[in-house]
């Protein structure tokens, strides 16, 4: 079989496993968006068959010859392509040695998994949704350690997220966030006295104000469409068609509108990656720390920006005018703004924001290196919260209960939301040497700010690797300095 041959069999495979990847993103966004109860053993069973499916697919013989001869080939020149071959050969080689039937039902544990917590976060009962819990720990354990990797077990978690990030980096990033914001925490935390409101705040309300913050964003429903879930995510069916959703506090229309800048921002990656990556392993195979360096940006950089609020403050005040009766827009942004620790990782302010995710990493570690049992991480949990924030939850659904990251086996991936956050801080300076994004955001102009950031990090997708993109958009390595200042500088107010 001539070279051409084979690219003709790989482009034919490519596109399959895409095809199987569209009908499962569909099936998950539609299982976050409501599915009736009684048909969720149903969904799980036949989501299940196509998981293991695609996994036959991915592991087939005569592709991973193929792969591999044209790994080595001298007459490949082009460099997308180099790339992709060079993914493909990464996650075959990796996950080979994964039987489908096992990633089978494996996959049936995490549906089961992901409906008990919801069920257990409702009726704040950990008790009985630990076992569901440990028996996925159990089950990513033994398939993780069925991968063809020199790393140790939870390093192969972190290195599946972030490419190249261990826990020794972790380890050396964590400890210098402990140093810095700890202290800055203790410090600067307090003002109760800001950012009180006056009733509640109704969803269909919110629901307005959302539709004008969304054409700030320049987020339109013909690339995108916004819903409703118990935990707000972003899913990613082609360049053309993302789906992301967001969740309504009655007490605080804050939490939702940053939370929507947050996603849009996973949102704007996917609609801006050059369009001949769109449904490539390069278009799919992003690094968590690069994509929630976007997230991370929008949210803290723009989103909780006086320059955002000056603009989305009049849209609340002509929703809710009496809740801001007593509330000047100052004492408003003050009061946003403000240091103090709480219970809840998506409610925290930027400051102590890390130090939920440190709290994670560390729990992580004792999981998978420690041995610590799932039936005992209320307790843990809670003893982290107190040591570091000096809070203890009075409820599941206010501890561990209230992420759905590790029902869903997102194990490994929550330092990559600190890690995004330092990303996000070093793309920042460098995109203000070049434009003002608080002036462009008072002009409407919010989508330049998305231009430059489509230009300089989305646009690339995964065709060069996370510290690469860093490198080609700031010309520097990683410096967690540019994040540890600016979080000393939000503590100042």
């Amino acid at each position: 079989m001539s070279v051409e041959e084979k690219i003709k069999e790989f482009r034919k495979w490519d596109k399959r496993l895409s095809a199987y990847q569209l009908a499962l993103s569909l099936m998950g966004i539609d299982q976050v968006n409501g599915c009736p109860n009684e048909g969720a053993e149903y969904r799980g069973e036949r989501s299940a068959i196509l998981y293991g499916e695609f996994m036959r697919l991915l592991q087939d013989d005569k592709m991973y010859e193929i792969i591999c001869d044209l790994k080595d080939s001298e007459e490949i020149t082009d460099g997308d392509l180099k790339r992709e071959i060079e993914l493909y050969y990464e996650s075959l080689t990796k996950e080979r040695n994964v039987p489908p039937e096992e990633y089978e039902a494996f996959r049936k544990d995490l549906d089961r998994s992901t409906l008990q917590w919801l069920k257990a976060k409702k009726e704040e009962n950990f008790k009985d949704y630990a076992p569901y819990l440990q028996k996925v720990i159990d089950g990513y354990k033994k398939l993780t350690m069925l991968q063809e990797s020199p790393l140790g077990l939870y390093d192969r978690m972190l290195d599946d997220h972030q490419k190249g990030w261990n826990m020794k980096r972790y380890d050396e990033f964590f400890a210098h966030v402990k140093e810095r914001v700890v202290p800055l925490i203790k410090e600067k935390a307090g003002r109760d006295d800001l950012y009180k409101f006056n009733g509640d705040f109704p969803i269909d309300g919110q629901r307005k104000v959302m539709k004008k913050v969304l054409q700030l964003l320049g987020v339109t429903d013909s690339w995108c469409i916004v819903t409703e879930s118990e935990h707000p995510l972003t899913s990613f069916v082609s360049k053309g068609d993302i789906r992301f959703t967001t969740k309504y506090r009655p007490k605080d229309p804050t939490q939702a509108i940053l939370s929507t800048v947050h996603e849009s921002g996973h949102a704007w990656f996917g609609h801006n990656i050059d369009p001949k990556y769109d449904g490539t392993i390069i278009g799919g195979s992003i690094s968590a720390g690069l994509h929630e360096s976007q997230s991370r940006l929008c949210e803290n950089h723009m989103g909780r920006s006086r320059a955002f609020w000056t603009k989305v403050y009049p849209w609340l005040k002509e929703e809710f005018g009496q809740q801001f009766n007593n509330i000047g827009f100052d004492d408003f942004y003050k009061g946003l703004m403000r240091v103090r620790p709480s219970l809840i990782r998506t409610e925290s302010d930027e400051v102590t924001y890390p130090i939920h995710i440190m709290i994670r990493y560390e729990l992580e570690k004792e999981i998978f290196e420690g041995g610590l049992m799932a039936v005992d991480l209320l307790d843990a949990w809670a003893d982290k919260y107190e040591e570091y924030l000096g809070l203890r939850p009075d409820k599941p659904s206010a501890g561990v209960l209230q992420d759905m990251h590790w029902p869903y086996a997102y194990f490994g991936y929550f330092p990559t939301y600190a890690l995004g956050s330092a990303f996000a801080a070093q793309f920042y300076e460098a995109m203000s040497k070049d434009i003002d994004p608080e002036k462009l955001i008072l002009e409407d102009r919010y989508t330049e700010i998305m231009a430059w950031l489509r230009d300089h990090v989305q646009k690339y997708a995964n065709r060069y690797s996370a510290d690469e993109v860093l490198r080609m958009a700031t010309g520097e390595e990683f410096n967690d300095e540019y994040y540890l200042r600016h979080l000393e500088k939000r503590a100042e107010g």
